[in-house]
């Protein structure tokens, strides 16, 4: 038997044809590990397959009949003659050749994210799909498409917004679309994420990829439950009824800052009673829910459920009050976010003509402060030309030279601690932009509906189109910007 099974190895080692398809295989294998193409791979991958099926047979075949000989050599199997031999040593080295070469490559398409086949091991590892039972937000309830969630992936207590909630639903309260990324911490103190998407008409299961890289922190100012609250409040239906479109969306960012913009706010309470904002009111704020109609917004006003403690509390009145008193503080040096926090570049240096500054804190409304930057602008000097926080770590600033003809802009996302200047792209309201053109003095950076959009100006020795300006948008809270249009003088 087991001169049988050698004839059987040699019978196939030395047919040509099995080197021919071994190669043909290999190669598609490793196309099919590195590029996928499965349409065109699988087939021949398949036809490889039975085809060293067919050479299995025929190498059964011969070494039956050599068995049933008395003198197998006379079938070429065990002739110790110098061609069988340096023919099945050739074969042996072409197999390893072939084996090395294409092993290589194909363990090379699974590192890092180099190939198909390493998206297809980290989909193992991080991709699960979970069935969307519970699907109508008016019978289930928001929280019952968490309590999904959490059955199968054990999601932390707390979890946090990375980037927003975007949910569509039909007038039924039938969800059609979901797109989030979450993050939190586990019992163990390991930082866990979830990049959660859900399209019905693609499929009824929720595809959610874990551990994803996320560089958020303890933000309270993103926390996920202020929207589950909201949310179990809201009289979803009797909004949309008037409103009489085919699709609605809901809109989360965390804790938003409306400034003095009270268009569609809705202040609500824990129990869920509301109450209109009142157009005096300056420096709204706070953990929104927006409802609105998806391509719509500029036509039909999203309606804006921000949260309160009390609707009726004179704290809450004064709060308001006070809040607009600190922002009529606000210059190019100083900005308040709130009654409490605020922010401001303090002068440490100065030599010829230009101030050299450190970013300072404040929690008790400018009575005292803390440095939280000794050298925000990294060793640059000029003069502030614009400080502002949207919420208490995203930041930008701006320093001056020349008198005031340019200015560069400075960002951070940690509350002050580190701080980065911002790349500005050139405009392109031409083909090919002139690098001289006159915008580069950038305004603050400010927030209108989840976009983060700015003025850049010309400068003191700007008189370009008569002084217009270019306006700028980012989708990346200020990483990147890109332009929008010249905007002319008032």
């Amino acid at each position: 038997m087991r001169k049988f099974k050698r004839n059987i190895f040699w019978n196939i080692i030395i047919n040509p044809l099995t080197a021919v398809l071994y190669w043909i295989f290999c190669f598609h294998l490793y196309s099919l590990c590195q590029y996928g193409r499965k349409q065109k791979n699988l087939p021949i991958l398949a036809i490889c397959i039975f085809s060293f099926i067919i050479v299995f047979g025929i190498a059964v075949f011969k070494a039956g009949k050599a068995e049933e000989n008395s003198q197998a050599d006379k079938c070429g199997i065990g002739n110790e003659n110098r061609f069988k031999r340096t023919l099945m040593g050739f074969s042996l080295i072409c197999f390893m050749a072939i084996t090395t070469y294409y092993g290589a490559l194909i363990y090379q398409s699974a590192q890092a994210f180099e190939g198909k086949l390493s998206w297809f091991i980290d989909d193992m590892k991080h991709k699960k799909t979970i069935r969307l039972e519970h699907d109508n937000l008016y019978s289930d309830g928001i929280q019952s498409l968490f309590d999904e969630l959490n059955a199968k992936l054990e999601l932390p207590d707390e979890l946090y917004l990375s980037t927003s909630f975007n949910l569509h639903f039909t007038p039924d309260g039938t969800i059609q679309t979901m797109d989030t990324f979450l993050y939190g911490w586990d019992e163990y103190g390991n930082k866990r994420s979830y990049l959660i998407n859900y399209d019905r008409k693609k499929s009824e299961k929720m595809t959610v990829y874990q551990d994803n890289v996320v560089t958020g922190a303890r933000d309270e100012e993103k926390l996920l439950a202020p929207m589950v609250t909201i949310l179990n409040h809201i009289p979803l239906q009797e909004v949309i009824n008037s409103w009489q479109e085919s699709e609605y969306g809901i809109l989360y960012y965390g804790m938003r800052q409306w400034g003095g913009s009270s268009d569609g706010i809705i202040y609500m309470d824990a129990q869920g009673n509301t109450r209109v904002a009142d157009s005096g009111q300056s420096n709204i704020r706070g953990y929104t829910v927006s409802l609105f109609v998806p391509g719509k917004e500029e036509e039909i006003m999203p309606a804006r459920y921000l949260q309160v403690d009390n609707l009726e509390s004179p704290d809450f009145i004064v709060a308001e009050e006070e809040k607009q008193i600190s922002q009529t503080r606000n210059s190019a040096e100083e900005f308040h976010l709130s009654d409490k926090e605020g922010f401001r570049l303090n002068v440490v240096d100065a030599a010829l003509g230009k101030r050299y500054y450190a970013l300072e804190g404040s929690s008790d409304n400018g009575k005292t402060w803390n440095v939280i930057n000794p050298d925000p602008f990294q060793g640059q000097g000029g003069g502030a030309a614009g400080i502002v926080f949207l919420n208490s770590n995203l930041g930008f600033m701006a320093l001056s030279h020349n008198g005031g003809d340019e200015a560069e802009l400075y960002r951070t996302e940690d509350g002050g601690k580190t701080i980065k200047r911002v790349e500005l792209p050139y405009s392109v309201m031409e083909e090919n932009p002139n690098p001289d053109e006159p915008f580069d003095f950038p305004a603050m950076p400010y927030e209108e509906d989840g976009i983060l959009k700015m003025l850049i100006g010309q400068g003191a020795d700007g008189d370009y189109h008569g002084g217009s300006k270019a306006l700028y948008r980012s989708e990346d809270q200020g990483i990147t910007w890109e332009f929008v249009e010249e905007v002319g003088v008032q």
